[in-house]
């Protein structure tokens, strides 16, 4: 599908973090993807159809990881993600029309979320418990003011877009394995471009040579899975 709605943080850092406050912090679009076509679940007791999804990433520029000692990994921001249902921009209650509006206000893009990476924008964070734990996720994005902007750093990591109309592989080979097995479960993903470019990369790797037929097979003889799972740059 493309990420046009005219027409959806990792770190090898192994150190346990600390939960960000809820409240409201600068950062940048960093990433999007396109989730491709995706069940949703029923909504009061009715079946809901499938519908195109999309992930968004923010790097917050003011907060970064901690290492072993509490210092700042300056190197290395919070990221905070969400998943949403990609809809029409005609739906103007819809969350990615809210988060569109927000980040391209004037529709200098008209509609396309793939030219926004690096807006400046301010993510609101709230805490959801389940059980024990606590979650934190994105409340709301707003955009930032004109003169907050011009002040908001840089970001630090490269933007990624993935569109499954176009895969660039490199970015889906470093998504971590639960987005990258997410997207390729999708309803649409059966004679897609992205499953014609993981077929041809797997024709591409070099053959085995035939067992032997004397030879009863071992278990380490089984083929590795590709492992995708990558952690967040």
């Amino acid at each position: 599908m493309a990420l046009n709605v005219k027409n959806a943080n990792g770190s090898n850092n192994s150190v346990e973090q600390e939960t960000l406050d809820a409240g409201v912090y600068p950062g940048r679009l960093v990433q999007i993807i396109d989730m491709g076509l995706q069940a949703q679940r029923p909504y009061q007791g009715k079946e809901k159809p499938p519908i195109n999804e999309i992930m968004l990433t923010y790097e917050l520029v003011d907060e970064f990881l901690k290492d072993e000692e509490g210092n700042e990994l300056l190197d290395k921001p919070r990221w905070i993600s969400e998943t949403m249902p990609l809809n029409n921009l005609r739906a103007d209650r819809a969350k990615s029309t809210q988060r569109y509006m927000a980040l391209d206000p004037n529709m200098v893009f008209d509609g396309d979320f793939s030219a926004l990476g690096n807006t400046p924008v301010n993510i609101a964070l709230v805490h959801n418990k389940q059980g024990e734990k606590t979650y934190t996720n994105v409340a709301n994005v707003a955009a930032m003011r004109p003169r907050d902007a011009e002040k908001c750093p840089t970001l630090v990591n490269p933007i990624k877009v993935f569109d499954l109309d176009n895969p660039d592989m490199e970015v889906f080979n470093a998504l971590p394995g639960w987005i990258s097995t997410k997207i390729k479960t999708n309803l649409n993903f059966q004679g897609s471009p992205l499953q014609a470019a993981l077929a041809g990369k797997q024709e591409d790797k070099p053959k085995e040579a035939p067992a032997k037929k004397d030879r009863k097979p071992k278990v380490e003889d089984a083929a590795e899975v590709e492992d995708n799972s990558k952690v967040w740059d």
